[in-house]
C-alpha cells in the first residue's frame, strides 16, 4: 500500500516529538544552539524539568479531578516558598561556574586548537573539565591522536601557563576514552645548607681525607653533605665573584690548606693585606701582599708563567711527567687589575704597549698551565670583562663561585633567568659548573688555627721543590706609607743629620773625625795617610770574598740604613742606567754585592 503524503507528515511529526521529548527529558537545550558556558548542568536542567511537569500533573488532577482546591493552594505557597531560596543558592553558584567557564575553561578551550585540531571548538570546549577548586584538569582526547609534533609537551605548557606552577600529566592512550589528567606536582621542601660549617668539623676533615690529589672540599650543600671539586681538567681554573662581606677570604684560607696539604706550591697575590696573610712563613707559600709595591706582584705572576713554560718543555720531552702542584691566587683582582695598570702606565718606555702586558702572562698560564698541573684562583668583587684585562679570560674560568650578587652581575656572568635570590650571609655562595648550580656554606675557622694547621701538615708530610725549575721572586721589605715616612727622600741635597757618622758624635770636641775609605780616596792598604805603599815583601791580608745577594735583601739591608729603595726601583735602575753595578749570575739569578749597591746609591743620599 503506497504511503500517502499524510502518512509521511505524521512519521515527521512523531519523530519531531520524540527528539523534543528525548531533549526535554534529557536536560538538553530545547533548540539548535549550544548552551551558554557556565550555565546549570545537564542533570539539574532534567531533573527541575520532570519536577515542574509532575507538580503541574499533581496540581491539575487535585484542582479539577478531587476539587481540593485549599491543598492546591497550600502545596504551591510551600513549594514558592522552598524553591525561591533555592534559586537563588544556585543564582550564586552559576555566577561563579560562569566567571570561572569565561575567565579560565573558554580561553584555554580556544587555545587547544592547534593541539586538538580534528575537533571544533564546540568540542574542545566539552572535551575539557575543570573544576571549580582547580584541584585538576581533564582533556578528553580524539581517537587516534598520539601527540605527535610536540602537542603533549604543549598542552603540558598550555595548562601550567594558564593554571601556574608545575603540572604533571598522566596520559591513558591505550584504552577509551582517551585522556589525560593534569595534576599539580607537590612542590619539594626548600632545602637550604647549613647557617654556619666549621672546618674542623669532623665530617669536613673526613671528606678532606677521601679526597685525590687535585679535589678540594668547597662547602656543605643543600643536601647537608661536603662538596667536592676538582681542580683539574675543565675545571682547573676559579673564579669568585663574590660582594665585600661574602666569605672570601674564608673560602681562600680554607683553600689553601688544603693544597698545602696536598703538597702543593701556592703563590698569593693580595693587594689587600689580610686574606692570606696568616700564611706567612709557611713552607711553599709564598705571599706578595704590599700594595706599595705592585712590581714585586707582577714578577711573581710573570715567574709563574715561565714555570708554565719550562714544564711544558719537559712534558714534551717526558709526556709521562707527572707536576706537583703550582697554584696562583690573585686576591682582589679589581683592585690589583688598577694598580697593575697604574703601575704600567708610570713605568711603561716608548714603543711599549698601550695595555697592561700583565694579563698577557696570566692568559699564558690559564691555557697552557691545566696540562701541567698549574691552576689560578682569582677573587673578583665584580667578575667584569674588564676586570680580566678584557683579553677572554673570564670565559676561561669553568668554575665560578657567586655569593651577595645583583641581579645584573648575575645576568653579566651567567645569563640565565629567572635570577636566583641571593643570601645575604657571609660564606654561602653558590657554585656555578655549567648549567649546574649549588648553594654551598663555607667552612670556617680562626686564620691562626689555619696557618697552625698548615704548618703541621707540612711537618708531617713533608715539602718538595723537585718540580719547580727556578725560585720565586723575593718580596721586597715593605714600605711605610708616605704618611709615615720620615727619611730624606733620594737625591735631596741638603744632609740627613741621620746620616752623620756616630763617630764623630761619641769621641766628643777636639778628637778628629775617622773618614771611610770612599771618603778619603786612599787604599786600604795606605795606611799612613802619606800615599805610600807598604814595602815589597810585606804580606797583605787576603780580602774575604764578597756576599752575594739578591736586590730584595739589598733593599731591606739599605731600609735599615736609612736608604729608602725599594728592589723593583732597582731593576728599573738596571734597565735604564749605563752606570748601574753589573751582577754575577748564579744558576740562573743574577746576584750583586751589597756594597756595590750601597755605594751606587749613598752619594745621591748625601749630595
Amino acid at each position: 500500500m503506497a504511503r500517502t503524503e499524510m502518512d509521511r507528515q505524521i512519521e515527521e511529526g512523531v519523530e519531531q516529538a520524540a527528539v523534543i521529548i528525548g531533549r526535554f527529558v534529557s536536560g538538553a537545550p530545547m533548540g539548535e544552539q549550544p548552551r551558554a558556558p557556565g550555565g546549570i548542568p545537564r542533570g539539574v536542567h532534567a531533573l527541575l524539568r520532570l519536577a515542574v511537569v509532575a507538580w503541574a500533573g499533581w496540581g491539575a488532577w487535585m484542582w479539577w479531578g478531587l476539587h481540593e482546591h485549599q491543598r492546591v493552594i497550600r502545596a504551591a505557597v510551600i513549594t514558592t516558598c522552598v524553591a525561591m531560596p533555592l534559586a537563588v543558592v544556585l543564582a550564586v553558584r552559576g555566577r561563579a561556574r560562569r566567571r570561572h567557564m569565561r575567565s579560565l575553561v573558554l580561553p584555554m578551550a580556544l587555545a587547544m586548537k592547534d593541539m586538538l585540531p580534528a575537533w571544533d571548538d564546540h568540542q574542545r570546549l566539552r572535551a575539557l573539565t575543570i573544576p571549580l577548586d582547580r584541584s585538576f584538569v581533564k582533556i578528553r582526547l580524539p581517537d587516534g591522536w598520539h601527540g605527535q609534533d610536540g602537542h603533549k609537551d604543549m598542552l603540558r605548557e598550555l595548562v601550567q601557563d594558564r593554571m601556574g606552577g608545575q603540572w604533571s600529566g598522566e596520559w591513558n592512550l591505550k584504552s577509551y576514552p582517551f585522556s589525560v589528567v593534569f595534576t599539580p606536582q607537590k612542590p619539594r621542601p626548600k632545602l637550604e645548607p647549613p647557617e654556619t660549617v666549621d672546618f674542623f668539623d669532623e665530617v669536613v676533615q673526613q671528606a678532606i681525607a677521601q679526597c685525590k690529589p687535585g679535589q678540594l672540599v668547597l662547602g656543605i650543600d643543600e643536601r647537608q653533605k661536603p662538596l667536592i671539586k676538582e681542580m683539574t681538567g675543565e675545571t682547573a681554573m676559579w673564579a669568585l665573584s663574590v660582594g665585600s662581606g661574602g666569605g672570601k677570604s674564608s673560602f681562600l684560607q680554607m683553600v689553601i690548606t688544603q693544597l698545602v696539604g696536598q703538597g702543593a706550591t701556592v703563590v698569593g697575590v693580595d693587594v689587600k693585606m689580610a686574606s692570606i696573610i696568616c700564611f706567612e712563613g709557611v713552607p711553599g707559600v709564598h705571599l706578595y701582599t704590599d700594595p706599595g709595591n705592585i712590581g714585586d706582584m707582577r714578577s711573581a705572576i710573570k715567574w709563574v708563567a715561565r714555570e708554565v713554560e719550562a714544564r711544558n718543555y719537559v712534558k714534551k720531552k717526558d709526556p709521562k711527567k707527572n707536576f706537583d702542584r703550582l697554584t696562583l691566587i690573585l686576591e682582589e683582582g679589581n683592585e690589583f687589575g688598577d694598580a697593575s695598570k697604574a703601575y704600567w702606565n708610570d713605568t711603561k718606555e716608548k714603543g711599549d704597549p698601550a695595555s697592561d702586558p700583565i694579563w698577557g702572562d696570566i692568559a699564558s698560564v690559564m691555557r697552557m698551565g691545566r696540562h701541567v698541573n698549574v691552576t689560578i684562583i682569582g677573587v673578583f668583587q665584580d667578575l667584569r670583562e674588564a676586570a680580566v684585562g678584557s683579553r677572554g679570560l673570564r670565559n676561561m674560568f669553568r668554575l665560578i663561585l657567586m655569593g651577595n650578587y645583583n641581579a645584573n652581575q648575575w645576568k653579566m656572568i651567567v645569563n640565565t633567568t629567572p635570577v636566583p635570590e641571593s643570601v645575604d650571609r657571609a660564606g654561602r655562595m653558590m657554585v656555578i659548573e655549567g648549567n649546574r648550580r649549588v648553594w654551598i656554606q663555607v667552612p670556617y675557622a680562626d686564620p691562626d688555627a689555619f696557618r697552625e694547621h698548615s704548618l703541621k701538615l707540612r711537618k708531617e708530610r713533608g715539602y718538595s721543590t723537585a718540580d719547580l725549575y727556578g725560585t720565586p721572586p723575593s718580596a721586597s721589605p715593605q714600605r711605610l706609607p708616605s704618611l709615615l715616612q720620615e727619611s730624606t727622600p733620594l737625591l735631596s741635597k741638603e744632609p740627613d743629620p741621620a746620616l752623620e757618622t756616630a763617630d764623630s758624635q761619641a769621641a766628643g770636641p777636639g778628637v778628629p773625625t775617622l773618614l771611610k775609605d770612599e771618603d778619603t780616596g786612599l787604599e786600604e792598604h795606605d795606611l799612613d795617610g802619606d800615599g805610600d805603599e807598604l814595602a815589597d815583601g810585606e804580606d797583605e791580608e787576603e780580602e774575604p770574598e764578597a756576599e752575594l745577594l739578591a736586590m730584595a735583601e739589598i733593599s731591606r739591608r739599605l731600609t735599615e740604613e736609612g736608604i729608602e729603595v725599594s728592589a723593583e726601583l732597582m731593576r728599573q735602575h738596571k734597565r735604564r742606567r749605563a752606570d748601574f753595578p753589573a751582577g754575577e749570575l748564579v744558576d740562573g739569578r743574577e746576584l750583586f754585592t751589597y756594597e756595590a749597591i750601597a755605594d751606587y746609591y749613598r752619594p745621591q743620599a748625601a749630595d
